[in-house]
């Protein structure tokens, strides 16, 4: 749905008005449910035309409801438990251009960067992972004297649709938006406390093959729907 908006939108196009359009900048700062808070800037250099940058910052409690939904979507329990036990903070990028119609209407492509940290995750988290079983049980596994951290790299593409409501004499307004992410690349890298058992061959062929079971969960099942609720500010153009 979000798709086929597109073009209609472009369809809705009437005959401009005869007046040059001036640059319109605009900043923003909000939320991105179930995703982070963010703010970000917006530059409208046509009618038709906008392009947006826009940062975040992932902190409980949104990465619990983010892996919710993923969870929703299928990604594995035992992949959504231990990032959801171990989760310490996630920043975000993205970048994206909107087509706007004659109307308070617009949607648009994105592209984003999530980087996420998590840690300490144990080894009975692990070998959960890996086997597909729940370890934490097994009181050696889950001990603190061997524990891990997870950095992984997100990249996702996707689609908004949105509107803008402006606030009567005034430069501020509210944006609402509905976007749907997809997961296409993913990175993870892992390093425990103990820098021997992390050069250990076995180690390292155990991280490798974390990396591809958490790719592969992430890349089948990452569709993330959300839903944007932003605070506008024009600096030009009149209240």
């Amino acid at each position: 749905m979000l798709l086929l908006s597109l073009p209609l939108l472009v369809r809705a196009q009437a005959t401009p008005p005869s007046e040059p359009f001036a640059l319109r900048h605009t900043f923003f700062a909000g939320v991105q449910l179930p995703l982070s808070y963010t703010a970000g800037y917006q530059a409208q250099f046509s009618r038709r035309f906008s392009a947006r940058v826009q940062g975040g910052l992932i902190v409980p409690p949104f990465d619990r409801y983010t892996i919710k939904t993923l969870e929703g979507f299928g990604l594995d329990h035992q992949l959504g438990d231990a990032i959801d036990r171990s989760f310490q903070r996630g920043t975000l990028l993205s970048v994206g251009v909107n087509v706007h119609a004659n109307s308070p209407w617009y949607a648009g492509l994105l592209g984003q960067y999530v980087h996420l940290t998590a840690g300490p995750i144990t080894p009975a988290d692990g070998l959960g992972l890996y086997f597909k079983r729940d370890f934490s049980a097994f009181g050696l596994l889950a001990s603190p004297a061997l524990v891990f951290e997870m950095q992984s790299n997100l990249w996702l593409g996707g689609l908004r649709i949105g509107r803008a409501f402006l606030f009567t004499n005034s430069h501020f307004g509210l944006n609402l938006e509905a976007g749907l992410g997809k997961i296409f690349a993913t990175r993870n890298t892992f390093a425990s406390n103990r820098s021997l058992v992390d050069a250990l061959g076995v180690t390292q062929q155990l991280y490798s093959d974390l990396d591809h079971e958490v790719d592969s969960s992430l890349r089948k099942n990452g569709y993330l729907p959300t839903l944007d609720v932003l605070l506008t500010y024009r600096l030009d153009g009149r209240p």
